[in-house]
């Protein structure tokens, strides 16, 4: 006969669970951050920022971050494949963007990097969601056991 784990078992794992996907995300961030850092427009932006020279050319007024390659892979707008208005690039148009061998204007090994990054972030968020919603499911066991 399979033995099933105590309610209490599954509780000490989820929340073991919970705290290694946290985790992993904070040092996603940072890498992100180390990546972005090492764009050469990042780099440009550092030694330029005193001088206010080409400031609009590197810096997104809006937000304040600077528009590195992937800036403008995230924030391009494209026509629709209809024809009929602009949108922002897909998944795969984005990846092409900054990966593409024939145009050094868009490549940047180290926004691609960290473009990878956040596209695996997304899945460790969705895995990290899953965990939250097996606690509440498990507080509630344990609510209905305490009572």
């Amino acid at each position: 006969m399979k033995s099933s784990a105590t309610l209490e078992q599954k509780i000490i794992a989820s929340l073991a669970n919970h705290e290694r996907l946290m985790q992993q995300i904070g040092v996603m961030k940072t890498q992100i951050g180390k990546h972005i850092d090492a764009c050469p427009v990042s780099q440009k932006l550092s030694i330029h920022y005193a001088g206010g020279e080409n400031q609009d050319e590197l810096i997104d007024r809006a937000t304040g971050r600077a528009k590195t390659h992937l800036w403008y892979a995230f924030n391009e707008r494209i026509e629709c494949d209809s024809g009929y208005g602009m949108t922002t690039m897909s998944y795969d148009d984005q990846e092409n963007y900054l990966t593409d061998p024939w145009n050094d204007d868009t490549r940047c090994e180290h926004c691609y990097a960290a473009w990878r990054l956040i596209q695996d972030r997304k899945e460790v968020r969705q895995q990290l969601g899953r965990v939250k919603r097996s606690l509440r499911q498990l507080g509630k066991s344990a609510l209905k056991v305490s009572q």
